[in-house]
């Protein structure tokens, strides 16, 4: 297995800073503009009126940040990922393991494992039981 350079995750996450404060900087340019249109909007709606764009909130910056934020995360996650495994931070032979145990399906307990002769048990129904 290659191992993934650090400086290629480093400008990746340049990149995505620099996306981000370019959409930023359009978002905040293109927010005086809006500002009356939403005023009117949400007068509208106090008025009686409707609204021109239904509920008057715009989810696509939302989406965007959102979106941003998670690949951001993950890109950063991923260059501490590989910092620490570039630093020895995952040893190859562990002192100690999670103890597993695979148990195949044949060994699955069924319904005569915990004894009794009866298979629906007697603790299912409340009241009388069936019959009387």
């Amino acid at each position: 297995m290659k191992a993934f350079p650090v400086h290629i995750a480093l400008l990746a996450v340049a990149a995505i800073l620099a996306l981000a404060a370019a959409v930023s900087t359009v978002a905040a340019a293109e927010a005086p503009a809006e500002l009356p249109a939403r005023a009117a909007a949400f007068q509208d709606e106090e008025e009686g009126g409707t609204a021109d764009d239904g509920s008057g909130v715009d989810v696509v910056p939302v989406a965007v940040w959102t979106t941003v934020g998670v690949l951001g995360g993950a890109v950063v996650f991923g260059v501490l990922y590989m910092l620490k495994k570039r630093l020895g931070g995952f040893p190859a032979n562990p002192s100690w393991v999670a103890p597993i145990t695979i148990m195949p399906s044949k060994d699955f307990p069924d319904e005569t494992t915990y004894g009794g002769d009866d298979a629906h048990g007697h603790g299912h129904g409340h009241g009388a039981p069936a019959g009387h």
